[in-house]
Order: structure tokens, then sequence, then C-alpha cells
């Protein structure tokens, strides 16, 4: 394994080589989330396995105020384009991770072959009045002004049940909090960044959209959103909630498997 930057590996093939997959996780994560797919897909594919910034082994990030979604992005392409240079790629996204993946098949600045994503959490399609915009944004809004163990509490209970932060070993709890500020910058970026629904378009890559039967109505719109604006797009759903790559790998991965 090759480390590209800190945060940032690179797993060549062990076969014949079909493509390069990049891997994507979701806020309060990192990319060891994809452990049972990278294993999989190394058998046929070079995976490029990303930590975003504040999470994993990647670094902080550098300027909070204004933070967005291209700091991620220009960190992503400084690192794989001198290895990787213009070979296809294929996108693996999942919530937070699956805005940056879309965002950068809108970009164009890689030859991207195909995406894949499950409930992307661009929350920025949205009509501000909308119900699911609505929802996120009072969200968001308990987690101003509290301290870090009750934004972390309100984060993990939205996108799974009452009483899961709670229920969870201290030790996970400890993690996650030490997690909170990014998570904070995260909404900001995923609220307010400038792509509105038309540009997405321009994405001409054949997108596949997963998303959990038992999900949140913000996630839920964003999907139906989306939907309506990619020109190539499937979607399917899964028996499970938001964190279904976690939660439920063994009936993600075979579909993820199947698109690419």
């Amino acid at each position: 394994m090759q480390e590209l930057a800190p945060g940032i590996s690179y797993l060549p093939s062990q076969g014949e080589v079909k493509g390069t997959c990049v891997l994507l996780h979701s806020s309060q994560s990192s990319n060891a989330q994809w452990k049972i797919l990278q294993q999989t897909l190394s058998n046929d594919y070079n995976v490029v396995g990303i930590d975003l910034l504040g999470y994993g082994r990647a670094p902080d990030v550098e300027s909070a105020p204004h933070f967005r979604l291209q700091q991620e992005i220009t960190r992503i392409e400084r690192a794989l384009k001198p290895t990787l240079g213009n070979q296809s790629l294929i996108l693996i996204g999942h919530s937070y991770g699956g805005a940056v993946a879309l965002k950068m098949a809108q970009q164009k600045h890689f030859n991207i072959e195909r995406v894949v994503v499950y409930e992307p959490v661009s929350f920025h399609v949205l009509e501000e009045d909308s119900p699911g915009m609505q929802e996120i944004r009072q969200v968001s809004d308990a987690m101003h002004g509290k301290d870090e163990v009750e934004c972390t509490r309100t984060f993990i209970d939205y996108w799974n049940q009452p009483g899961y932060f709670d229920a969870l070993p201290e030790r996970v709890q400890q993690g996650m909090v030490a997690q909170a500020a990014k998570v904070a910058l995260d909404f900001d970026a995923l609220l307010n960044d400038e792509l509105t629904l038309k540009d997405y378009q321009q994405v001409e890559a054949p997108v596949l959209i997963l998303q959990g039967e038992y999900t949140r109505r913000s996630a839920r719109a964003v999907v139906k959103a989306l939907s309506t604006a990619l020109t190539s797009v499937t979607v399917k759903s899964v028996l499970a909630g938001h964190m279904g790559p976690l939660t439920h790998p063994a009936e993600v991965n075979p579909l993820i498997l199947d698109f690419i």
C-alpha cells in the first residue's frame, strides 16, 4: 500500500485491473468504514482510500472560517493527480463523502467513469422552505451553542435513533466528541455549497444512488431532488437506515459491485 498523502492511501489491484475506485466516507467516520468493500474491490480494482479532513489520519482543516467542500476536493486532487493522472476513476461515497463525490463528478477535473453514492447529503440542493431543509436546519440549529458532547449526541441520534449515542462504549463516545468541531464544519459546507440543483445536470458519468428505507426526511429529499437533475441516474433502496454501508454491508456492497 502506497501513501499518496497523510490519510490518502493507494492499494494496487491484486489481479487484473478493471479500474480505480476512490472511497469517500461519511462524517464522524474514516476510510476504515469501507474495509470489507475494499478487500473485495482489491481483487480487481486499484483502490484509493481517503480519510477526509479532520478524520482518521488526515490533517485538520487549515482554514475553518467559511469551510467548503472544495477544500476537501483540492486536497484530493493534489494527492491523486501525480500518481493517477488522467486515468478513469470510479467514485464511491457515503453521506458527506457522497456529497464530495458528486461535486467532484460535476467539476470534471478527473475522468470520472461511474459514481456510487449512498444517501449523499448535498443539502444545498433543497429549497429553503422545503420540509427536508427545515428538518436538517433544525438539527443544525440544535447543535449551535451546545457543548461538544451534546452536539455529538444530537448528530449521532438523528442519523441513528434516540439514545444511540448514550448506548455506545465510552471510548467510542470520546472519539466522536473529539470530532465535533469538524462535524459542524461539514454541516456548514453541505448547507452552503454554491452548486445548485441545475449544476448537477452537468454530471455526465452514470450515477447509482442508494438510499435506506428507514432514513431521515432530509436525506430522502436530497435523493429525490438529485434523481430529477442527474442525466444518467439509477436509484435503489436498501432495508437499512442512513448508516447502511456500516450496518448492512452485506446488502449494500453487492449493489455497488454490480453497478461498477
